[in-house]
């Protein structure tokens, strides 16, 4: 069988039909070796980005064969073969970044936006005996952590051997399968969590008018996903880890994420981008930098990129107030009182 990924030209825009600039070019995966090279347009209206030619739907899976499923991402392993020199000179920076952060209070406030964002911003929700349900749940670390804090926890995943895990070694109730596919009844979940999933799919507003459907009356959508318009993105350019070309198909702006899930059915939405989770993303950029390069360099240089560029990203979120700078995006939407009226009349006609 080959591994070749069969893909589609997609010339125009999902959310508003306008032909699509290129944006990066020749773009190849770096982390599991997908073969095929891959570009990514933006849209000069609207402003969401994808990627064109764009693996078809029943082909897809083969980005996925070698794949880590939610788990931290951390691409780099080079540490393990530091030499003792390389490895006090990295210390000494991440200590130099971190007297740095708490001097400026920035690190407090990073970790209040991060502990918030572990648990999806439903941390000032009062648990009770509602039902969450999270949307690609990979081997269900959060819903298991969800669990242990009250929750009535259920997940969804495509990814067969993840379910696997998720039921034999935590117990766990997950479904194999997308959620379109598995049909739950409507008005089910209390709330509905998906974190990094909606760039993963083909058709990011049907996965939206689901959730809509199987939420109870008042119940709320949460969703993160990476920010095209981040600092990390303007510094890294092709090199940003969030690209992941050919895994990830979309890549949404604040106001194009909003749009979907108002086209999805939702009347009250919120979006906002936190500072935090540059940790991870600034590493793997400059890891994926160096790679295309054939460039090699001590874990001290590397260390030290990443740790003033995270300081850079954080003075422009804290001290200029740009918000856009964040590496995420996350969205909460709730089902309220006009879609059920809406819907009510509806069935009256």
């Amino acid at each position: 069988m080959s591994n070749i990924i069969a893909s589609e030209s997609v010339s125009q825009c999902y959310l508003c039909g306008t032909k699509g600039a290129m944006l990066h070019e020749g773009l190849t995966d770096q982390w599991f070796g997908v073969p095929g090279s891959w570009n990514l347009k933006r849209c000069s209206g609207c402003g969401l980005v994808w990627l064109d030619p764009m693996p078809i739907k029943e082909e897809v899976w083969k980005a996925y064969a070698s794949y880590f499923t939610h788990e931290d991402y951390s691409p780099n392993t080079s540490r393990q073969y530091m030499n003792i020199a390389d490895k006090l000179a990295a210390t000494l920076c991440r200590l130099f970044y971190k007297i740095i952060m708490r001097s400026t209070t920035w690190r407090k406030k990073e970790k209040v936006w991060r502990l918030k964002g572990d648990s999806m911003f439903l941390g000032n929700v009062t648990p009770g005996r509602k039902r969450l349900l999270d949307v690609g749940c990979g081997k269900g670390s959060f819903i298991a952590r969800m669990r242990g804090q009250g929750w009535d926890v259920e997940g969804s995943e495509v990814d067969a051997d993840a379910v696997e895990y998720a039921r034999s070694r935590s117990g766990l109730s997950v479904h194999l399968g997308s959620l379109e596919d598995i049909h739950f009844p409507d008005n089910t979940f209390d709330v509905i969590t998906s974190n990094h999933v909606i760039e993963h799919v083909h058709d990011p507003i049907s996965l939206i008018q689901e959730c809509l459907r199987v939420l109870k009356p008042g119940g709320r959508l949460v969703l993160a996903t990476p920010n095209i318009e981040s600092f990390g993105h303007q510094y890294f350019g092709e090199n940003w880890s969030h690209l992941d070309p050919p895994r990830h198909l979309r890549l949404f702006t604040m106001k194009t994420l909003r749009e979907c899930a108002v086209r999805g059915g939702f009347q009250s939405v919120d979006v906002w981008c936190p500072p935090g989770y540059a940790e991870g993303a600034f590493p793997a950029s400059i890891e994926r930098k160096d790679k295309l390069r054939g460039t090699r360099r001590s874990e001290f240089s590397k260390c030290l990129e990443a740790s003033s560029q995270k300081i850079r990203a954080y003075y422009h979120y804290f001290v200029k107030n740009e918000e856009k700078a964040g590496e995420e995006i996350f969205l909460m939407a709730t089902k309220d009182a006009q879609y059920l009226a809406a819907n009510l009349e509806i069935e009256k006609e």
